[in-house]
């Protein structure tokens, strides 16, 4: 499955519109997407600058969907990430989420606060561990590169912030030409903050229901 995809006309061209809203400096409000936010990133990330639009799903809100842009700092390439159309299990009832810590410290730092049609958020790239100091995954920061199946080669992960016992969850996807494509096979659909990656012997041992964990050869 290709998120997003140049073949998949529908959610590439909400990426597509979403984008040219940025470049244009133009951000309107979409029937579906009442509240429409310009996102930047107050630092490079991992080779890139970072922007795109959230659509929270409401003005005190702090979850909604999102189109992210990263852009090359050395060849200017662009590679785009959109969970727009996506669902958490099909049902278009349950659209994907997208949040985060520099999120929720905007919107929860005064009861006053509130997204605004059109407003511009500057986010910091948080990349504390949190109370989990041996995780290599970030436990704020609303997503990261990181190589989950020791191929060499970083893929790209998505964080819930979902802040249970194991931690946050964490949706993996392969960075392709194509787009990004999601790792959902068994462990990678089982990533958390309590997950810990052993490149010596390529094994990742994951928490699969309570105090059981299984430890699985890549």
């Amino acid at each position: 499955m290709l998120f997003p995809t140049m073949k998949v006309s529908f959610n590439y061209l909400c990426a597509f519109l979403s984008l040219l809203a940025i470049s244009c400096g133009i951000l309107r409000s979409q029937s579906e997407h009442p509240l429409t936010m310009h996102i930047k990133y107050d630092q490079p990330i991992n080779g890139y600058n970072v922007d795109g639009v959230f659509y929270p799903f409401d003005a005190r809100c702090e979850t909604g969907q999102v189109t992210l842009r990263f852009k090359s700092l050395t060849d200017g390439g662009i590679i785009v990430y959109s969970n727009l159309g996506q669902t958490t299990d099909g049902h278009p009832a349950h659209p994907a989420k997208f949040t985060g810590y520099s999120i929720c410290e905007f919107l929860f730092a005064d009861k006053n606060a509130c997204f605004r049609d059109g407003d511009t958020l500057m986010l910091h790239y948080n990349i504390e561990p949190g109370v989990f100091t041996d995780s290599p995954l970030y436990y704020y920061a609303e997503f990261q590169f990181f190589d989950v199946d020791f191929d060499g080669k970083e893929e790209f992960l998505i964080n819930d912030y979902y802040r249970g016992r194991c931690g946050n969850n964490y949706t993996v996807y392969e960075i392709t030409s194509d787009g990004f494509v999601l790792k959902d096979e068994f462990p990678f659909n089982c990533i958390t903050n309590e997950t810990a990656f052993i490149p010596e012997s390529r094994q990742i041992r994951v928490r699969v229901c309570e105090n059981v964990f299984e430890t699985v050869d890549i």
